[in-house]
């Protein structure tokens, strides 16, 4: 199998990583409004509300799905980052798109960083405020053999 299909079945699979944690969040979502009350949505809207122009939502995705396991590592015990699998991940998440110009590079380099860092801190936050919910999501998700994932 060549290299380009080889990151390209890597990316698939990580995108399905970021529908399944997308599934989980959505379920935790869907208890009752009390609960919903733990979710930090203001800062959600206000850490990664101005850059849905500059990543493609596979790229949102990617970086969240990254966010969630990098984060659940300090949340939740038994999990630890697997450093290779993590910068594969991270360098597959953030190749920038085709031709850009280098003002547009500075752009979408600060997006990334700042796109990466906030979901990461957002996610820490939400996850110490619920740790039973949020690792028992990330269980879930390690189970999953279907889904990849960047933990040892």
């Amino acid at each position: 199998m060549s290299a380009h299909f080889k990151g390209l079945r890597a990316l698939i699979c990580l995108a399905a990583a970021a529908v399944l944690i997308t599934g989980v969040t959505a379920s935790v979502l869907a208890e009752s409004q009390a609960d919903d009350d733990n979710r930090l949505d203001e800062a959600w809207k206000d850490a990664i509300g101005d850059q849905e122009n500059i990543l493609t939502d596979k790229q949102f995705a990617m970086l969240n799905n990254l966010a969630f396991q990098a984060a659940v590592t300090k949340v939740c015990e038994g999990f630890d980052l697997d450093q290779s699998k993590f910068a594969k991940a991270i360098t597959d998440a953030t190749t920038p798109l085709p031709n850009p110009s280098e003002e547009d590079i500075k752009v979408w380099e600060t997006a990334v960083i700042m796109r990466l860092g906030a979901t990461y801190g957002v996610l820490l936050a939400e996850g110490n405020t619920r740790p039973e919910k949020f690792c028992a999501s990330a269980k879930d998700l390690k189970a999953d053999k279907d889904v990849p994932n960047v933990w040892q």
